[in-house]
C-alpha cells in the first residue's frame, strides 16, 4: 500500500450496463446456395457480409444470366445511394436429394441471431411467401417480398409485419428485389426519423401502371416503384394490414429502448427502493426514452392548440409507493406504469388551394 492509499483510499467498481445485441437496421436475406457451389467454400448457415465481393466469394453469382437469387438481391442491397454496413444471408438447406427446406425453417434457424430486423425473401416460390409472414408476425421482426400481378398478391392474409412491393411487368434482372431495394433505402434511417415513401431506389426500373391498378395496390395495401416527373419514388409504404411501415419499425424500437434503460437502471444501482424515489427512477427512465423517441422524430413534441391549451408529446403515469398493497410491494413486482405518446406522423401528400386575382 502506497502512502497515498493510507490517506485517501479510493475503490472503484466498473459497472456493467446490458446491451440486447438487437438491430432495428440490418436485412435478413433468405434464399437457397448458390447453383454452382465452390468446392473450397463452406457458407455459414447465417453468415454475415460486408460487400457484394465477399457474397461473391462464397459462390453466389450476382450478375448475368446465370445470376443466383441471392447473389441478385445482395448486389441490390449494396448498391443503393447509402449502402448497408452488413447484410445477413440465411441459406435453405436441402432436406432430400436437391430438395429445399421450407423457408420457415431457414428462418427459425435464423432468429438466434438478432443482428437483422427485415427478412427479405430470394429466389423463394409465391406460394412459400404466406408461410414467411405468419413466421414473422409472431416475433419482433418484418418481413418483406415482391410480387409481380397488382391483381393477384400472393401474401392475402392481414399481418402488421409483411410488406410487398409490386414491380408488375418490369423486364430488369433486379426487379423482382425491389423489396430490397427498398428495405436498405429505408432502414439506413433511425428508426422513427423515416417514412417509406418518396425517395429513389438503385439499380432497379420504375414500374408503369394504369390508374386502375395503383388503385388496387393502395387498397391492397402494398408499395409500388413509379416515375413522378422526372424522377422514381417509392409509393405506398404500408404493411398488409393498413398500418404505416415506419410506425411498425419505430414501435419494435421504442420498446427495445425502453426495456434496456430501465434494465440497466436496475444492473447498475445497488438497488432501487421500492418507494417514490425509486420508483420516480423508473419513470424517468420510461422519459428518457420517450424523449429520445421525439428526438428521432417518432413522437410528436409539445403543441398547442387554438385555444393556446398545452398538449404534450407524450405523458407518463407512475403508482405512489403508499397506495400500493403489501402483497405487491413484497412481490417486488412494479406495475401501472404507463405512457401515451403522440405519434409525429408524416405528410405524403400536399393540397393547396390558391387564387389569382388583380387587386386585394
Amino acid at each position: 500500500m502506497s502512502n497515498l492509499d493510507r490517506i485517501v483510499n479510493i475503490t472503484i467498481e466498473l459497472q456493467t450496463v446490458v446491451s440486447s445485441g438487437a438491430s432495428f437496421d440490418n436485412i435478413l436475406i433468405v434464399g437457397p446456395a448458390p447453383k454452382t457451389p465452390l468446392e473450397e467454400v463452406t457458407i455459414p448457415d447465417v453468415g454475415v457480409y460486408t460487400s457484394l465481393s465477399a457474397v461473391n466469394e462464397m459462390g453466389w453469382v450476382s450478375e448475368g444470366d446465370s445470376a443466383d437469387p441471392v447473389g441478385i438481391a445482395a448486389r441490390i442491397a449494396f448498391s443503393q445511394s447509402v449502402k448497408p454496413q452488413k447484410i445477413y444471408i440465411a441459406v435453405q438447406k436441402t432436406t432430400e436429394g436437391s430438395t429445399l427446406e421450407a423457408p420457415t425453417a431457414t428462418l427459425s434457424r435464423a432468429e438466434s441471431e438478432n443482428g437483422w430486423y427485415v427478412a427479405l425473401a430470394a429466389g423463394i416460390p409465391e406460394e412459400d411467401l404466406e408461410d414467411m409472414a405468419e413466421w414473422t408476425e409472431a416475433r419482433e421482426k418484418m418481413f418483406g417480398y415482391a410480387y409481380a400481378d397488382p391483381a393477384d398478391n400472393p401474401v392475402t392474409n392481414i399481418y402488421y409485419r409483411t410488406f410487398g412491393i409490386c414491380y408488375g411487368d418490369d423486364s430488369g434482372s433486379g426487379d423482382p428485389y425491389k423489396h430490397v431495394a427498398m428495405a436498405v433505402r429505408f432502414l439506413s434511417y433511425d428508426a422513427g426519423s423515416e417514412t417509406w415513401v418518396n425517395k429513389s431506389l438503385a439499380s432497379v426500373s420504375m414500374s408503369k401502371f394504369t390508374d386502375t391498378e395503383i388503385d388496387t395496390i393502395d387498397k391492397d395495401p402494398a408499395s409500388y416503384y413509379i416515375q413522378v416527373g422526372d424522377t422514381g419514388l417509392v409509393q405506398g409504404g404500408k404493411v398488409r394490414a393498413g398500418e404505416w411501415i415506419d410506425v411498425i419499425r419505430f414501435r419494435d424500437w421504442l420498446k427495445n429502448d425502453m426495456q434496456l434503460r430501465i434494465l440497466n437502471l436496475l444492473v447498475k444501482r445497488p438497488k432501487v427502493p421500492y418507494t417514490d424515489k425509486g420508483i420516480g427512477l423508473v419513470r424517468n427512465q420510461m422519459i428518457a426514452s420517450l424523449k429520445e423517441g421525439t428526438r428521432r422524430g417518432g413522437i410528436a413534441e409539445d403543441q398547442y392548440n387554438s385555444d393556446d391549451e398545452l398538449i404534450p408529446g407524450f405523458t407518463t403515469s407512475v403508482p405512489l409507493a403508499a397506495d400500493l398493497s403489501d402483497t405487491q410491494r413484497k412481490s417486488r413486482i412494479l406495475e401501472d406504469c404507463t405512457f401515451s405518446a403522440i405519434l409525429a406522423g408524416a405528410i405524403h401528400v400536399v393540397n393547396v388551394n390558391g387564387s389569382l386575382v388583380y387587386s386585394y
